[in-house]
């Protein structure tokens, strides 16, 4: 597993990149992160009704993503794989061969938006396909190597970090993947990256999250994260509990490791499909 957590690690080093770059195009306003025990900010729901982001609340990344190999693979947010229509968020994946360095290598281009507000303790829910190469969000297909998509909650270099993660490809597993990731991480010097220690994580399998639409929903409060999917509990932790105030985000990158999302697959186009998400504040 120390390759899995590596790999981890700088997904969410790029992660930090990508929100330090957008901070720095003035694209974002970053409060420091603040003890947790109130209500950062009144709940929310969003159904992704119309035609387009309310960008007022939600930020579009356009830059890196995560995964960058050198020599081997890089990624990018693109803003036009954010697709808002028939009352689903798509975020649309591709992978292209192609120069990576002076190599030949993998080129991503995915999707990621986020909240331009944080948010603390309380409720977070989306209802939500993992990546497949379904081209409507009811229709058939599977799982891709080379793919990750998730709902999370994500600070200051996983000073906060909470996750429901799907790797469209597992070294371990059989193919195509079904496993599901819950994990939390908790950086207490996010002026580095986070390490091995500082994660906590559990996993499921049998949900067909690639096939089929699931509500998936953590509790975060001082001590412990509450998992559930379609509002069974699946699991608790209660090592690495975060307390800073995170934004809420949704994200589709691709990758070429076996050990975390798989070996890129070119011209094969997969799609990662939200229908609602919410915050509830701890009262």
């Amino acid at each position: 597993m120390f390759q899995l957590h590596g790999l981890r690690q700088m997904r969410n080093l790029a992660a930090a990149v990508a929100l330090i770059s957008l901070l720095c195009a003035g694209s974002l306003a970053l409060a420091s992160p603040r003890a947790n025990p109130k209500p950062s900010s009144p709940g929310w729901t969003e159904n992704f009704t119309g035609t387009s982001l309310n960008t007022h609340f939600w930020v579009v990344a356009n830059g890196r993503a995560p995964g960058y190999i050198p020599c081997d693979h890089i990624g990018y947010f693109v803003p036009s794989h954010v697709i808002v229509g028939g009352g689903y968020l798509a975020l649309v994946l591709t992978q292209a061969t192609g120069p990576v360095d002076t190599c030949a290598g993998f080129i991503s281009d995915g999707a990621e938006i986020y909240t331009r507000k944080t948010y603390g303790y309380g409720t977070y829910e989306w209802t939500m396909r993992m990546s497949s190469t379904a081209t409507t969000p009811t229709g058939s297909g599977s799982p891709v190597s080379g793919s990750v998509s998730a709902g999370f909650i994500y600070v200051n270099n996983s000073e906060t970090e909470i996750d429901f993660e799907f790797p469209g490809y597992e070294a371990s597993a059989p193919h195509p993947s079904d496993t599901l990731y819950m994990v939390n991480w908790l950086n207490p010097s996010p002026s580095s990256a986070p390490t091995d220690s500082e994660e906590t994580y559990s996993t499921a399998t049998g949900l067909n999250v690639a096939s089929t639409f699931h509500a998936y929903k953590f509790v975060w409060q001082a001590g412990s994260i509450q998992y559930y999917v379609d509002g069974a509990l699946t699991t608790t932790h209660t090592t690495n509990i975060p307390s800073a105030p995170a934004h809420f985000m949704i994200n589709h990158w691709g990758t070429d490791n076996v050990n975390w999302g798989g070996a890129g697959t070119a011209n094969v186009t997969r799609y990662f499909y939200i229908q609602s998400v919410s915050y509830t504040p701890l009262p």
